[in-house]
């Protein structure tokens, strides 16, 4: 009997890791799920030749002062999504979701669902995406590894692979970006007054 190998249509082996074409399948809002989060906004994403679906999120809290938001990363990350999707609404200084138009937006999750998602069973995403899929390092020998995908996306063209490439690497150098290696995580010992023998 022969081995079995499955491939894709383009007779390669199937890599659902690195740089992947992926196309949205739905947005739900988590925020009142974690106190610490004031933005928790989860992707429900499908991978090009993948069964399986993956979740991006866009997820932290906001600077503020005097009551108002001054920044915060998240935002950064948000709008960027954002300006890839196409999508223009946005968060006010007081935290509130806005359309373009400066229309209130109650709930981000079905706004983003009515607007850029199909609303039917039957729905097959386009693959009008592309993204970073990495295997994370467990923080501990005992921990788990899973398949993150890096909350910066673009558009899939070919300048976009190059343009992503180069941000993930710039983001490895920095250890934003932690993915598994060969090397297994040394569990510390501890002694018996509670110091680490190192």
């Amino acid at each position: 009997m022969a081995i079995f190998k499955p491939e894709t249509s383009n007779g390669t082996f199937t890599d659902y890791h690195g740089i992947c074409e992926f196309g949205l399948l739905g947005f739900k809002d988590k925020s009142e799920d974690f106190d610490w989060a004031d933005m928790f906004i989860e992707v429900q994403i499908q991978q090009k030749d993948s069964d399986y679906e993956r979740t991006l999120q866009i997820k932290g809290s906001y600077e503020k002062e005097n009551g108002k938001i001054t920044g915060g990363s998240v935002l950064k990350r948000m709008y960027q999504f954002f300006s890839e999707l196409g999508c223009n609404a946005g968060v006010n200084v007081k935290g509130g979701w806005e359309d373009e138009k400066g229309d209130k937006i109650e709930d981000i999750a079905k706004y983003l669902n009515d607007n850029f998602i199909k609303g039917n069973s039957t729905y097959i995403p386009k693959m009008d995406f592309i993204g970073y899929f990495y295997k994370e390092q467990p923080k501990t020998p005992e921990s788990k590894s899973y398949t993150r995908v890096w909350n910066k996306i673009y558009r899939n063209t070919e300048a976009n692979k190059a343009k992503l490439q180069s941000d993930v690497n710039w983001m490895k150098t920095k250890g934003y970006i932690k993915e598994i290696t060969d090397e297994v995580p040394v569990k510390t010992e501890m002694s018996g007054n509670g110091l680490a023998n190192l």
